[in-house]
């Protein structure tokens, strides 16, 4: 297949299976509300689909034996049923059931993409590829914020979960019909089930980009599952934002102004290589994130630029990671270094809306800027810190064009 055509593909299929990658972020105001929710436990429910994406990623590393295109298929499937189920949810345990179910099929439909581009690409197109597929990642994430928030508004929550469950199973379709199944060039012979990440780990620059995966997904997932919850506590706590303000929408539209960014951060990767693009956009994006929280009590121009810009830079970074993880893999364990890539990637995505809603609980319930700004400088220092180890373990030697 072309690589345009095949790229074309696997972005759509992305974005049919996120459709409801936000959705409960989206709603997290109404189900603290519904259910009587602590910020722990609605940081738990935000975040609970990576606890189940961290168990079900691992096993991304059986692509080197097998190709891809099977675990893609099974994970939209999952999905579909997670979502599906989502709408029958009656309280916080049975809605950490489906939102588990949704991290599992996240984890056969995301990683597995990229193994999938790269055994049916070669030279610089299996790192571009990689770049490009994971920038498209904010299409579908963001329209995932403003469906759910539209369909709740008109039908009620419990359908606003139908809209996903159908992109995964036309997701599911489009893979049957039109990738063509590939035959692995070396496939590696060993039966291992369980992953064996140790290979991975004897590569320099696969650690830092491991490394840089968790931070960026500590600080991702925390600013996209309380993006929602901020801007509605804003719009009551300052006088000069309007107190019927759509935050839904605005949260769709700050993650969608991150999109162009994310392809430029891509291209920049590609050319001027992909751990100095990665050090660069983590550095910058730490900054924005230690004052944004702070920023709720100060002139409104101040506020809504670091808002801004700290949407703007949170996603520079995530196409380079991807795209380096993937030029300096081994070839021979390519599928197990983005199954250590995503294992890491579940780790910082649970614990980053778990312990920003610990942190609010602890700082006064946040109902002060204090109390957001401590929380996202938890944030901003552990994107900091993971884009040091990029610079540290993943610059050296580093190829570019």
């Amino acid at each position: 297949m072309p690589f345009r055509r095949l790229l074309i593909l696997m972005c759509a299929f992305l974005c049919l299976t996120l459709l409801g990658m936000h959705s409960v972020p989206a709603l997290l105001p109404l189900f603290a509300e519904m259910w009587a929710l602590s910020n722990t436990e609605a940081g738990w429910l935000a975040g609970i689909s990576y606890l189940a994406y961290l168990f079900g990623v691992p096993f991304v590393g059986i692509t080197d034996r097998i190709d891809a295109r099977k675990m893609l298929i099974l994970g939209a499937l999952i999905n579909a049923v997670g979502y599906a189920g989502m709408g029958f949810a009656d309280g916080f345990w049975s809605a950490l059931v489906y939102r588990g179910l949704q991290g599992l099929g996240f984890a056969w439909t995301y990683m597995p993409g990229i193994k999938a581009m790269s055994d049916r690409t070669t030279g610089p197109d299996k790192g571009r590829g990689a770049a490009i597929y994971v920038s498209s990642f904010a299409i579908g994430s963001s329209l995932s914020v403003w469906i759910a928030a539209e369909i709740t508004t008109l039908y009620g929550w419990e359908w606003a979960f139908v809209v996903p469950a159908i992109g995964n199973l036309l997701a599911a379709g489009l893979l049957i019909v039109l990738l063509p199944p590939v035959t692995l060039d070396n496939p590696v012979k060993a039966i291992r089930i369980l992953p064996d990440f140790r290979p991975v780990f004897k590569n320099r620059a696969s650690v830092g980009y491991v490394i840089g995966s968790f931070a960026h997904n500590f600080e991702l997932q925390g600013i996209r599952s309380w993006t929602v919850t901020f801007l509605a506590w804003a719009a009551v706590a300052r006088p000069d934002v309007p107190s019927d303000l759509n935050a839904p929408l605005i949260a769709m539209l700050l993650i969608l102004i991150g999109l162009p960014t994310s392809f430029v951060g891509a291209e920049f990767g590609h050319r001027i290589g992909y751990a100095r693009t990665s050090f660069l956009a983590m550095s910058i994006s730490a900054l924005f994130a230690v004052l944004v929280g702070f920023s709720a009590a100060w002139p409104i121009w101040l506020f809504v630029g670091l808002v801004v810009a700290h949407n703007l830079m949170v996603l520079v970074d995530s196409g380079t990671l991807n795209g380096g993880t993937i030029n300096s893999a081994n070839p021979e364990q390519r599928g197990n270094t983005v199954a250590a890539f995503g294992t890491a990637s579940a780790a910082g995505g649970l614990l980053g809306p778990v312990l920003l809603g610990v942190i609010l609980d602890a700082t006064g319930s946040g109902k002060t800027a204090e109390s957001w700004g401590v929380a996202f400088a938890l944030l901003g220092v552990t994107v900091l810190a993971g884009g040091i180890a990029v610079r540290v373990l993943s610059w050296k030697g580093e190829q570019t064009r």
